[in-house]
């Protein structure tokens, strides 16, 4: 008892120096929130390439260029001679020539190709949503909704499952995930979603539907990061943020949720 009390201490106190931090960073916009999401996507990048390189030799810096393409390239003016299919082409080629050449990559050259394209697709790629929005009109509350969503999902599946778990619906991929952890993650994200109906101006049900979505793809998310953790035998991704583990640990839930929530804003939400 005394563990889980500590543990959810300092997951708390986290949460509760982290959360204004956030906010003033989201509300600030401009270069500082680009600088911080390009700043979370390269760490996210070097922990997972460091869980990865326990059997594979992926490209790290190439693997950095091109997750900083996916992020900021809505951003390439149209004028500028070289267009993002032709730096997505170079990109690419690079790549392909770095593990033809480099002798400690040409055993698993086509699985290390494959590895430095999937992480830069994961993390640049999914987190350039949160650009997308913030850029959108409104965007930084909405950007606010997303993270709420997927965080109440995971503070409310974390106490639900430490205080009521008993039954494992994954034990082969994430042996701590309990239905009732996951029925309690869907009751935070209603919950969010009722909360930010009230708040935002232009009042839809939709808001509330998706904080239910939001919870639910926030648990894929970070589902999906324990398929990658338990195949190579790691329990976390890091240990920089406190209570959490590594960066990715702690945005492998926002992964999911906030594509979504672009294409919610931009096709259902009225």
């Amino acid at each position: 008892m005394g563990e889980k009390f500590e543990k959810i201490k300092i997951r708390a106190l986290t949460i509760i120096v982290g959360i204004p931090i956030v906010l003033f960073i989201i509300n600030l916009g401009g270069p500082v929130f680009y600088l911080t999401i390009a700043l979370i996507a390269i760490l996210g990048l070097f922990e997972l390439q460091n869980i990865l390189k326990k059997r594979y030799n992926p490209s790290l810096f190439l693997g950095i260029l091109l997750t900083l393409f996916f992020l900021f390239r809505k951003f390439l003016p149209e004028s500028f001679p070289a267009n993002d299919n032709l730096i997505f082409t170079i990109i690419i080629l690079a790549i392909f020539i770095d593990n033809f050449l480099g002798k400690e990559k040409k055993k698993n050259m086509v699985t290390n190709i494959g590895i430095t394209l999937f992480v830069a697709i994961y993390i640049g790629h999914l987190l350039s949503f949160l650009i997308n929005i913030r850029i959108m009109p409104s965007g930084k509350i909405f950007i606010i909704f997303a993270l709420f969503a997927t965080w109440m999902n995971d503070i409310f599946a974390y106490l639900f499952g430490v205080n009521f778990g008993e039954k494992h619906i994954f034990p082969n991929i994430s042996p701590n995930k309990t239905l009732e952890g996951s029925i309690g993650g869907l009751f935070g994200g209603l919950l969010c979603g009722i909360l930010f109906y009230f708040l935002i101006p232009n009042k839809s049900f939709m808001i509330i539907i998706f904080g239910l979505v939001a919870a639910f793809c926030g648990q894929v998310g970070d589902l999906f990061e324990s398929i990658i953790k338990r195949n190579f035998n790691v329990k976390d991704s890091g240990k920089i943020i406190p209570g959490h583990g590594g960066i990715l640990d702690f945005v492998d839930s926002i992964l999911f949720s906030v594509p979504i929530m672009y294409y919610f804003l931009n096709y259902l939400y009225i």
